[in-house]
This record gives C-alpha cells, sequence and structure tokens, in this order.
C-alpha cells in the first residue's frame, strides 16, 4: 500500500476520462492492479498528473526502480501540466519459450503537456514486463514528434476532447 495520499475529489481520470473512482483511484490506492500494459500505462500518467510520484516510481521494473526517487521525478515534473494522453497501440507479447509464462507489453502513446508557456507532445513506445505477477514500466523508446509543437486556435485540441483548442487547453497553457 502506498503512503501518499490520494486525492477522492477527481471526478474523471485525467488517464482515462471515466470516473477516477472507478478507473485509476484503485491502482493508485494499490488496492487493485493494472491487468494490462495499456492500464498500467494510464495510471501511470493519471499518476503523473495527480502529482501521485510515489506511484509512478512503485511501477518501474525492479532495475529502473532502483536508480529513482520520489523527489527525483517530483522535481522532473514540477513545472509541468498535464494536458492529454493519447494511446495508438497496446499489445502483450510473450516473450520466448525460454521465458515460461513471462508476458511483455507494449503501448505506443502520445501525451501533451505544456512548461514554460510552451506546448509539448512526448511520443513514445513504452516496454512492460511482468515482475511477480504485476505489469511493470520497464523502459520507452522515443518516436518522432517529440518536442514542441504549435497548435493554431481553431486546431483539434491536442487532449482529444473534440473540442477546439482555444476553448480547451489553451487556456491552460
Amino acid at each position: 500500500m502506498l503512503t501518499q495520499p490520494i486525492q477522492p475529489t477527481h471526478a474523471t481520470c485525467p488517464g482515462c476520462a471515466t470516473a477516477y473512482q472507478q478507473c485509476c483511484q484503485p491502482l493508485h490506492q494499490g488496492t487493485a492492479s493494472a491487468d494490462t500494459p495499456e492500464a498500467l500505462m494510464r495510471s501511470r500518467y493519471s499518476a503523473y498528473a495527480l502529482g501521485l510520484y510515489e506511484y509512478v516510481v512503485a511501477t518501474y521494473a525492479s532495475a529502473q526502480r532502483e536508480q529513482l526517487s520520489v523527489s527525483d521525478i517530483a522535481n522532473s515534473a514540477a513545472q509541468t501540466n498535464w494536458l492529454g494522453l493519447r494511446v495508438l497501440d497496446s499489445k502483450i507479447l510473450p516473450q520466448s519459450a525460454t521465458d515460461a509464462g513471462q508476458f511483455y507489453g507494449e503501448v505506443e502513446f502520445k501525451v501533451f503537456y505544456s512548461e514554460a508557456k510552451t506546448l509539448y507532445c512526448l511520443h513514445e513506445r513504452s516496454t512492460f514486463v511482468q515482475e511477480a505477477g504485476q505489469w511493470r514500466y520497464q523502459d520507452g523508446l522515443m518516436l518522432s514528434g517529440n518536442g514542441a509543437i504549435k497548435l493554431k486556435r481553431n486546431d483539434p485540441c491536442c487532449c482529444g476532447s473534440s473540442k477546439k483548442f482555444k476553448q480547451c487547453c489553451l487556456p491552460k497553457i
């Protein structure tokens, strides 16, 4: 169980756009586990958006987790305003016959965020591995389209809301 307090006032989950209590909150509280790599990816994004950095660290694969601290993650995200997550592809793959019962997953996604009044896109293919039956984030490969982006006021919003950018995320930047 994580010791970081969970904010029960979030009606909508940042990573799933559904009811937070029925989506990522049980994962964040440690009362449920992600059943797919995509579910873990969405819960990690939501944890970043909600400032639940202890959860982010706890969901790294053990080898990567040893090199991280909650304060490092919190400091790196301190000035970030998370705007939206778009999952583009997700799959579960058996590794090989020598890894009996071991599964790996991949999730390709785009995250939109702002820092210092600039809009950014992070496009990554993340790799997930099961450890003791739990999905964990292993690493990621940056794909094309990373970095600062420019949207026009009347463009569709980057968060996927179907609203115009000016009516949705532009005021948050």
